[in-house]
């Protein structure tokens, strides 16, 4: 296998057609078919079933295109990281965020990207945890803030922040009167619950309440707080999520985010074990790291508290 053949296959899996491929790799695609099925020969296995329309991709091929990808992704970071005559990072970062968190961190920190760092392509990928752990794995994302603690040998992680888990609810909700409410206020209390099942926040209310005996009930689930918000206030129930992502129906006196006692959730900065970072996704990194110590300091997010920068332990279940 070189380089070269990985980008022909990459290129024809996506496009399942070899003349289109063809075009787009500039090739004939007498030329395109030969490579192809001196992949196939040097690896013992069927990539593509051929057929009038064009070329399916076998369950072999789908192996390899998770592999392929991140090779030339790291190829190309290589390529770029020695011909850099100066210590300027640049090169494109796959970046993935939580949705919650993502309007939160992206303006900000692209504002940062291109004053310091103009030569750097930053790519967002927003999605919930247990996709964020495979494509930090797989080599589809460089960098990811991801919940702890860390249990995966295939991660290693620095702590950023921690996040008071609260009650999001109307402003004029008379059910919670103080600073902080106890977890058992939520029994029978009709429910919005965002993201998705064993995951970030959910997994912790979830779990929090089986050990507390209380019985919750969700009246609807959604992914994003952003459709959230607005069932809270036609009033269809209260949710449960950071203080941060309501912030400004908070200030407009619309909903109240309320900690709920001992519910916090744990964010760390992420990347792959025993894949060598490149200095933009070093550098990211510390922007990151940067951004989230200003924001907290600044009391921009509230109910928030910095890590101690430690690196996270992988010995303990998520």
């Amino acid at each position: 296998m070189d380089l070269r053949q990985l980008r022909y296959f990459q290129v024809l899996a996506t496009q399942e057609n070899f003349g289109r491929a063809a075009e787009i790799l500039r090739i004939a695609q007498p030329a395109l078919s030969r490579q192809i099925r001196l992949l196939e020969e040097e690896l013992g296995v069927t990539l593509f079933e051929r057929h009038a329309r064009g070329a399916n991709l076998t369950a072999d091929a789908s192996m390899l295109l998770e592999r392929v990808t991140f090779l030339l992704r790291y190829a190309e970071q290589t390529k770029l990281d020695l011909a850099s005559s100066s210590a300027i990072p640049r090169g494109p970062v796959a970046l993935g965020l939580p949705p919650g968190l993502s309007p939160l961190l992206v303006a900000p920190l692209l504002r940062r990207l291109r004053e310091r760092y103009p030569e750097i392509y930053l790519k967002i990928i927003e999605t919930f945890q247990p996709v964020l752990h495979d494509r930090l794995t797989h080599g589809l994302v460089d960098l990811a803030i991801v919940n702890g603690p860390i249990s995966s040998p295939d991660l290693e992680a620095i702590p950023l922040f921690s996040d008071a888990i609260c009650a999001i609810v109307r402003f004029d909700e008379t059910r919670i009167g103080g600073q902080r409410v106890d977890l058992r206020l939520l029994d029978g209390v009709p429910l919005i619950l965002t993201g998705v099942q064993k995951s970030g926040i959910r997994l912790e209310l979830e779990t929090a309440a089986a050990r507390a005996n209380v019985t919750l009930c969700p009246v609807v689930e959604v992914e994003s707080v952003a459709v959230a918000k607005l069932l809270i206030r036609d009033g269809v129930g209260w949710t449960v999520h950071f203080a941060a992502a309501v912030q400004d129906e908070v200030d407009a006196h619309l909903l109240r985010a309320v900690p709920i006692i001992g519910l916090r959730l744990h964010r760390y900065v992420a990347w792959a074990v025993g894949r060598p970072r490149s200095r933009a996704v070093r550098v990211l990194a510390e922007l990151l790291r940067e951004l989230v110590r200003e924001s907290v300091g600044a009391g921009i997010w509230p109910n928030t508290e910095l890590a101690l920068p430690q690196r996270a332990s992988r010995d303990t279940s998520a």
